[in-house]
């Protein structure tokens, strides 16, 4: 009985041992995880990779100068020209505007209908207790 009992202590003594030494793994990865959710932490530890970080993603926020031209007769002149011949193809001829107004009709034609059939529709769909409520009413 010695023995068993000798083997018993043992375990005993080696399962107490891996309890604190649990306890103490559970706390370091409980500290290893604070530091990785604090970017302080790793600012400490890589302070050039952290402002190069910073200044990459600055460089790519910031928009670019916009490239000023400064206009002289000859551009003015091309660019008024160009902006004619534009507004010369731009206007509507005359079967696009005729296709533009029956558009326009056929639209207003077909929200009539539509509305009209929602009128009918919410007549044939009053639930009968409502109407005769209404006539019992004085």
């Amino acid at each position: 009985m010695t023995l068993n009992s000798q083997e018993t202590k043992a375990i005993r003594e080696r399962m107490e041992e891996v309890r604190r030494d649990l306890d103490k793994d559970v706390q370091e990865i409980v500290e290893d995880t604070r530091d990785l959710r604090d970017w302080r932490s790793y600012v400490r530890a890589y302070p050039w990779v952290c402002v190069g970080a910073v200044l990459s993603v600055g460089y790519a926020i910031v928009p670019r100068r916009q490239v000023t031209m400064q206009p002289n007769a000859e551009t003015i002149a091309e660019l008024v020209e160009q902006s004619r011949v534009a507004a010369m193809s731009d206007l509507p001829s005359k079967s696009t505007t005729r296709g533009i107004l029956l558009a326009f009709v056929g639209n207003l034609v077909l929200r009539g209908v539509a509305s009209y059939v929602g009128q009918q529709a919410g007549n044939l769909f009053v639930p009968q207790a409502v109407k005769t409520q209404q006539d019992d009413q004085p």
